[in-house]
């Protein structure tokens, strides 16, 4: 069957990451929703919770993609398609932190992966909302790499190995920051007024 055929009859959500890439590379770009559907939620939170800011991140997510299409000869297929979006994310985080004019800052907003409304009681959400942003409190008090490695590793399950591709340091370099991150977020969180033992776990 042709890729045109496959994609009339709805096949590409079944095709894999290297073999939607294999399109794009051969300069048909209509695989481009269908990857963006698969993995921009996370992409978002990655770089949510690096930035602090979510009209940022916004903006790096949609960028992120943009790059992912623009330079789409340079995936190779033998890493996963999530480390190179990410790698081009990290990217697009640390080109914004570098900014002068664009600090980072605080943001209430809640990342689009936690359950909608009807998903939770009312009670339930407003105590979701409360730790999660007793989680981005201790967040922002890492360095921007400790942050960029322990979010890579605890919420998004990367192996130190993709971590460190990523980063561009050694895989011992990473678990030094995941620990140091892991150590002063159990410090933040255990110094919030009340609730913050509630929210170790995550850095567990």
């Amino acid at each position: 069957m042709s890729t045109s055929n496959q994609r009339e009859t709805g096949e590409m959500k079944h095709l894999s990451d290297q073999e939607l890439m294999a399109i794009v590379q051969a300069g048909d770009n209509s695989p481009a929703s269908e990857i963006y559907d698969r993995y921009s939620g996370r992409i978002y939170n990655f770089a949510f919770r690096f930035l602090r800011n979510a009209e940022a991140a916004e903006d790096a997510t949609q960028e992120a993609f943009i790059k992912m299409l623009k330079y789409s000869n340079q995936y190779n297929g033998t890493a996963k398609l999530t480390t190179w979006l990410f790698s081009i994310t990290a990217n697009l985080c640390r080109d914004y932190l570098r900014k002068a004019d664009n600090r980072p800052k605080d943001s209430d907003d809640v990342l689009i992966t936690l359950p909608g409304p009807d998903e939770l009681s009312p009670d339930r959400s407003f105590e979701q909302r409360e730790n999660e942003q007793r989680v981005q409190r201790a967040l922002a008090v890492l360095t921007a790499e400790q942050r960029e490695a322990v979010v890579l590793s605890r919420y998004q399950g990367l192996s130190y190995a993709e971590i460190a591709q990523i980063a561009g340091c050694s895989e011992g370099a990473v678990k030094t920051r995941v620990f140091r991150a892991m150590e002063t977020m159990k410090r933040a969180l255990m110094g919030e007024a009340s609730g913050g033992d509630r929210c170790l776990n995550v850095v567990q």
